[in-house]
C-alpha cells in the first residue's frame, strides 16, 4: 500500500481516508465507532460512518443505528450489547470525558472500551495528538507519583475521583481538558492498549497493520455446551453446600487424625480461576486469573504465639509466630477476630495468600498468581481477588470454617 500524506487537510479527513482505504480491502466487518459526542469529533464520526457503510461494511454508532428500543430500555445496556456484537471497536479521544456513571465509577465511553477488551474485540484507539503529548510528558508522571504515595498511605488503589481531584490541584495540568480523560488514558496504559495519534504526520503501513490484527481473531464466542456444564456444576455445589452446613454443626470434632492429610485433601480441591472486576450494574471485566492451590499451612494459637499444626505442598511456614509479628499474614488474620478471612499478595513469590481464622486456628491457602500481577495491580483489584477465591471455592471455604469451628466444641 502506498502511504500518502495530506498536509493541507484537517486531521479528521486524513484519518478517515486512511481507515476507509484499509477497510475497503477487508471482508465485511462490523465496526463500533465510539467517542464522546464533542464538537471536534462529530465530523470524523459522521464521515467514517458514511464511508464504511458505502463500502459495504457494518458501522455501528449511537446516533445512527443503535435501536430502536422501548422507552423503558436502558440506553447504556443497549450500547454495551452493541459493542459485544462487533468485530472492531474504534475509539476516538479528544478533550471531553462524556457522561460519568457514579455506580460504575467510569464514563459510558470507558465502559464501552472495557466491554470491548473483555470480549477480546480488536481495539483501535486514536487520541488527539496534543492531549496524548501532555499526558505522557506531564500527567502520567504526576499520576504515577500520586498513586504510589496513595497506596503507601492507604493500602488501596485510589479511585478515579481521587485521581481527578489530585490532578485538578496541579497547575501543570491544563484545565480545558476534562480530568477524566487523563484517567481514561492511564487505564489504557495499565491494560497495555496502544494509543495512536489522531494525526498522521508519519506514514504508516495501514494494510499490514489491520491484516495483522484481524489474523489474531477479533471475537471469541462462548459455547453453549460449556455454559450448560457450568450451570450443572453450580447446582451440585449448592446441594453439597446445603448438606455440609447442616451436618457439621451436629458433630463434635475432637481433633485431627492426620492434619497433613486433611490439608492435602483441601489443597487438591481448592481451584484457581478467573478474577473479575465489577463496574456497577452494567458489566464485569476479567482482570486476570490465579492457579490452583499449591500449598496450605495451619496454625493454632497458644498463649502469645501461633504454633504450626501442619503444612502441605510447597509451604515453608516456620514452627511458630509471635502474635506481635506484623509481617505474618497468619498473625494479621488472627488479630482480625473469629470467623474472618483476608487475602494478601507477595510479589517476590507471585502468590496470593488466602487466610481464614476460625476460633484458635488460622489456615492459609496459597494460590499462584499470573506473571503480570504486581503489588500495584493487587491493591487495585484486591476486593475482586478476594471475591474470586470465595466464589470459586464456596463449599471448601465454608467446610474449613465449620470443621475448624467444630473442634472448639469438641
Amino acid at each position: 500500500m502506498t502511504n500518502v500524506i495530506y498536509p493541507s487537510m484537517p486531521t479528521w479527513v486524513i484519518l478517515e481516508k486512511t481507515i476507509i482505504g484499509v477497510l475497503h480491502t477487508l471482508a465485511r466487518t462490523k465496526i463500533f465507532i465510539s467517542s464522546v459526542n464533542e464538537d471536534g469529533l462529530k465530523p470524523l464520526r459522521k464521515s467514517v460512518y458514511q464511508e464504511l457503510h458505502a463500502l459495504g461494511h457494518e458501522p455501528v454508532m449511537w446516533e445512527e443505528n443503535i435501536g430502536p428500543w422501548l422507552a423503558s430500555a436502558d440506553p447504556v445496556t443497549l450500547c454495551l450489547q452493541a459493542v459485544e456484537q462487533c468485530d472492531i471497536y474504534l475509539l476516538f479521544i479528544g478533550s471531553k470525558a462524556g457522561t460519568y456513571d457514579k455506580a460504575a465509577e467510569r464514563t459510558i465511553t470507558h465502559l464501552e472500551f472495557i466491554k470491548a477488551q473483555e470480549q477480546e474485540i480488536t481495539i483501535l484507539v486514536f487520541a488527539d495528538v496534543e492531549v496524548k503529548r501532555i499526558f505522557f510528558s506531564t500527567v502520567k508522571p504526576l499520576l504515577d507519583q500520586y498513586i504510589d504515595q496513595y497506596i503507601s498511605k492507604e493500602e488501596r488503589f485510589p479511585s478515579p475521583l481521587h485521581m481527578m481531584d489530585a490532578l485538578r490541584k496541579h497547575k501543570q495540568v491544563p484545565g480545558y481538558i476534562d480530568p477524566y480523560v487523563w484517567y481514561f488514558l492511564y487505564d489504557m496504559i495499565l491494560r497495555n492498549v496502544y494509543v495512536d495519534d489522531l494525526s498522521l504526520g508519519v506514514p504508516i503501513d495501514w494494510r499490514s497493520y489491520f491484516s495483522d490484527l484481524l489474523r489474531r481473531g477479533s471475537l471469541l464466542l462462548p459455547l453453549e455446551e460449556s455454559i450448560q456444564l457450568s450451570g450443572n456444576r453450580l447446582e451440585q455445589l449448592d446441594e453439597a453446600f446445603d448438606l455440609i452446613t447442616g451436618l457439621i454443626p451436629q458433630m463434635q470434632i475432637s481433633g485431627f487424625r492426620d492434619a497433613e492429610k486433611f490439608l492435602s485433601l483441601i489443597k487438591d480441591r481448592a481451584c484457581g480461576g478467573m478474577i473479575e472486576h465489577g463496574y456497577g450494574k452494567y458489566m464485569t471485566e476479567s482482570v486476570g486469573s490465579y492457579g490452583d492451590c499449591s500449598a496450605i499451612t495451619l496454625y493454632v494459637s497458644q498463649e502469645d504465639q501461633l504454633h504450626l499444626v501442619a503444612k502441605c505442598g510447597k509451604a515453608q511456614g516456620p514452627p511458630y509466630y509471635k502474635l506481635d509479628n506484623k509481617s505474618s499474614y497468619a498473625v494479621l488474620t488472627y488479630q482480625m477476630g473469629d470467623q474472618r478471612e483476608q487475602v494478601f499478595f507477595t510479589a517476590a513469590k507471585n502468590m496470593f495468600y488466602y487466610c481464614i481464622r476460625s476460633g484458635p486456628y488460622v489456615i492459609t491457602l496459597h494460590y499462584p498468581a499470573e506473571p503480570d500481577w504486581d503489588y500495584r495491580k493487587f491493591i487495585r483489584y484486591k476486593e475482586s481477588v478476594n471475591h474470586a477465591i470465595i466464589s470459586k471455592n464456596p463449599v471448601i471455604i465454608e467446610f474449613i470454617k465449620l470443621s475448624l469451628g467444630g473442634m472448639q466444641r469438641g
